[in-house]
C-alpha cells in the first residue's frame, strides 16, 4: 500500500479539531446554567499540497490543491454545564494540479466530528470519521484516505475505549 502525504491548512485544521477537547480540558468545566446552542459556519480558502505515490505512472507526484473548505459547528453547554460539539467539515470546488505532469485533479472530503464532555470535565466520548479522496484524469490516479477515532474516557477517569485506524491508498481505476 503507497501512502500518501498531506501538508497545509487541511492538516492544521484536523490538528485543531482533534486537539479542540483537550482545550476545554485545561479550561475545566462550565458553571452550571440554563442550556445554550450556537451554530456556527465557516467557510475558508483551502490551500492543500499532496504527495501521491500512484501519480506519474506510479513514480507520484505533488499535488497542488485548492479551493474551499466549510465548516458547521454545533456546540451545546448543557444545563449541567456539560459540553457536547458536532463538527461536519466539507470541501467544495476543490482542484488542483499535479506539479510534474500538469494532470488535473478533483478532491473531495467529508470530516464528522462528535465529542461529548460531562459537567465536572468527565465523562468523555470523542469520535471522528474522515474520508479524503483526490481524483485524477486516467488510470491509477485515484487516492483515498480514511480515518477513524473514538476515545471514550468514563467518569473516574479510566479510558475505556481508545483507537485510531488510518488507510491510505492508491485506487485502480479501470480505462
Amino acid at each position: 500500500m503507497n501512502k500518501i502525504r498531506a501538508t497545509g491548512t487541511a492538516r492544521l485544521a484536523s490538528a485543531v479539531a482533534l486537539l479542540a477537547p483537550s482545550l476545554v480540558l485545561v479550561a475545566g468545566p462550565a458553571p452550571a446554567y440554563a442550556a445554550e446552542t450556537t451554530t456556527r459556519i465557516l467557510r475558508a480558502p483551502l490551500e492543500l499540497s499532496v504527495f501521491l505515490p500512484c501519480a506519474n505512472g506510479g513514480l507520484g507526484e505533488v499535488v497542488d490543491l485548492d479551493g474551499t473548505i466549510s465548516e458547521l459547528y454545533h456546540v451545546t453547554v448543557d444545563e449541567a454545564g456539560g459540553f457536547h460539539v458536532h463538527l461536519v467539515e466539507t470541501q467544495s470546488s476543490v482542484q488542483g494540479t499535479g506539479a510534474t505532469t500538469g494532470d488535473r485533479y478533483v478532491s473531495t472530503r467529508v470530516n464528522l466530528f462528535v465529542y461529548h464532555q460531562g459537567s465536572g470535565s468527565l465523562p468523555i466520548t470523542s469520535t471522528q470519521q474522515l474520508v479524503f479522496r483526490i481524483a485524477g484524469a486516467g488510470p491509477g490516479n485515484d487516492a483515498s484516505i480514511r480515518i477513524t477515532n473514538h476515545t471514550t474516557v468514563n467518569a473516574d477517569g479510566t479510558v475505556t475505549v481508545a483507537f485510531d485506524t488510518y488507510t491510505a491508498e492508491c485506487e485502480p481505476t479501470t480505462p
